[in-house]
């Protein structure tokens, strides 16, 4: 007989944003996945060449960040207890570490797999703008902010405190979502 799985407050997964020393993403990837720790970093095929050899790698978009989902308690046992060197940024106001939601992290990663090579990231923890779904296209879904560059319509997903990831979306294919 199955039993549903209930999660108390301490067993619940959460997405913590963590930086890591120069270059050290994958490596620590690789670390906390040996452990069984779920982590996603945002990486982007680039063309490199070496001794006149073209290859394609994956190079992470935001250098020295990578998120992990974990229970709180496991998150601060890859670091201090699994000695993986990962530093978690704290939330500015409560002092603890950061939270990602679920949904802007699902928003997040599903624009970074479907429109991988359009996205301009950068660090924006004061965006200002109307808040707009997606409702048509592949993007279907996802909830930004609206930003302008110039004449085009741009929809800015923001993980608070961490980054913004900015993508082109035709005007005709947003709604102004209702708070």
């Amino acid at each position: 007989m199955n039993f549903p799985v209930t999660f108390s407050a301490e067993q619940q997964r959460f997405w913590f944003a963590a930086r890591v020393k120069h270059c050290q993403e994958f490596a620590v990837r690789n670390a906390l996945q040996k452990f069984g720790i779920e982590c996603y970093i945002p990486t982007r095929p680039v063309i490199r060449e070496l001794r006149n050899r073209r290859m394609q790698v994956e190079v992470p978009v935001i250098r020295n960040l990578i998120f992990v989902h974990a229970a709180k308690a496991e998150a601060c046992a890859a670091a201090n207890d699994y000695g993986i060197p990962l530093y978690y940024v704290r939330d500015l106001h409560t002092r603890s570490m950061l939270v990602v939601p679920d949904k802007q992290m699902e928003d997040f990663m599903l624009v970074m797999r479907v429109m991988q090579q359009q996205v301009a990231i950068g660090e924006c923890p004061l965006a200002v703008g109307c808040k707009v779904l997606v409702v048509k296209g592949e993007l279907c879904g996802v909830e930004g902010e609206l930003v302008g560059e110039g004449n085009r319509t741009h929809v800015r997903i923001r993980i608070p405190q961490i980054l913004s990831a900015t993508v082109r979306i035709p005007r005709s294919y947003l709604r102004v979502r209702k708070e």
